[in-house]
């Protein structure tokens, strides 16, 4: 089965249980996909799955590659942390809402844009419970912080499930959590069978 994933930032394939990041559709053989984002039209070996996803949500606008997820899971918040870091809530399998904030690397971005002094390497290793003594630290620790503190807010004694390209690094800080990179494609995999069922 082949699934790809159109993000704002990567196209991701998902094969027999690999992910890769790719620049192209495969036009030979017969595919699933998602997309999100506007540079990117339909291909004629594609099947958009966005039409068949039913996500029982008062929601105005939301991105598929977040419906995908929120399909996936029945309990729980689920936090995408990409390019931009995305929370949803789900509870009994109704999605109760959510929001988005910039990702690490758009934090980042932004306070170089302020001043070349505010340039910094993002540090995988930050301690959110001590206050920085220097510049590089208090860069890295308000732009994780910030993020930390919203999850935490709205998770409150939920489980959480992180996906996307820092959401590994965002699971550590989270007793709740786990991280599964897989999720998005999880849903998409879910609606297909649903569609095979019928």
């Amino acid at each position: 089965m082949l699934l790809y994933d159109c993000g704002n930032t990567n196209i991701k394939c998902y094969e027999n249980g690999k992910v890769t990041h790719v620049d192209d559709f495969d036009e030979v053989n017969p595919f699933y996909y998602i997309n999100v984002n506007p540079k990117i039209k339909d291909f004629k070996n594609g099947i958009d799955l966005a039409p068949y996803f039913k996500l029982k949500t008062e929601y105005k606008g939301m991105g598929i590659d977040r419906v995908a997820a929120c399909c996936s899971i029945d309990d729980g918040v689920i936090v995408d942390a990409g390019s931009a870091i995305t929370v949803d809530v789900m509870h009994h399998g109704v999605h109760e809402g959510g929001f988005i904030m910039p990702g690490i690397s758009a934090y980042k971005e932004s306070l170089a844009n302020i001043s070349t002094v505010l340039k910094f390497d993002i540090d995988y290793d930050i301690n959110l419970e001590k206050l920085p003594q220097n510049t590089h630290e208090a860069l890295n620790f308000a732009t994780f912080k910030s993020p930390y503190l919203m999850i935490k807010e709205v998770s409150k004694n939920r489980k959480i499930y992180f996906c996307g390209g820092d959401g590994e690094l965002f699971s550590r800080y989270f007793k709740n959590s786990v991280y599964k990179k897989d999720l998005v494609f999880e849903g998409m995999k879910k609606v297909i069978m649903e569609i095979e069922s019928c």
